[in-house]
């Protein structure tokens, strides 16, 4: 049965992080007005944010947009909520248009969730085969990395997060260490 992780009361994608304009919140929004246009059961987009001037921002953005009843800001979430949050989610999106390495979709995959992120090239290098890519200059093109997850079964689901887990198991802080040490030794 497709989609039959639905059994949630209030499916929700999350995005955690901040609200700069470099990561293209507002496109975001946009494309969870344009997936609820339309769907019968509805969904929502959880953003965790510290309040900042981009956060203010971002809330009249999506009061323009009409998008108060699919979009909820959650604010600060300590790290312990955090991993339900990710856990309990649809999937993470990363709208991202620049990162440097891009580690939200690392921690919320590790949490127990899928990630649907920006497909450019730091990311591509980064996430390989384990997340779908949609293009973040192009609201559709979210909803339709939005729908693809949605139409997965849960099973497909699970083993496309154990794939992503087992994959993301190269970017370690322990692996990085021991190498940077090697580094040193080298040279000394």
């Amino acid at each position: 049965m497709k989609g039959d992780y639905f059994v949630y009361n209030s499916p929700y994608f999350v995005y955690t992080g901040n609200s700069y304009p470099h990561k293209n919140l507002p496109r975001l929004v946009e494309a969870i007005v344009l997936l609820n246009s339309n769907r019968v059961k509805k969904v929502k987009l959880k953003i965790s944010s510290s309040r900042s001037i981009f956060t203010e921002r971002l809330e009249k953005i999506i009061k323009d947009k009409k998008a108060e009843k699919y979009v909820e800001f959650l604010g600060y979430v300590t790290d312990s909520e955090i991993s339900k949050l990710y856990k309990d989610s649809i999937s993470f999106v990363f709208s991202t248009l620049s990162e440097g390495f891009g580690l939200p979709p690392k921690e919320a995959i590790e949490s127990g969730t899928f990630a649907i992120i920006s497909d450019i090239p730091v990311l591509k290098e980064v996430y390989k085969d384990s997340v779908i890519y949609f293009n973040p200059l192009d609201a559709k093109s979210i909803v339709g990395a939005m729908e693809v997850v949605l139409n997965m079964t849960e099973s497909e689901r699970q083993k496309k997060i154990k794939y992503a887990q087992d994959f993301l198991k190269r970017y370690s802080w322990e692996t990085m260490a021991e190498e940077t040490v090697k580094i040193y030794e080298s040279v000394v």
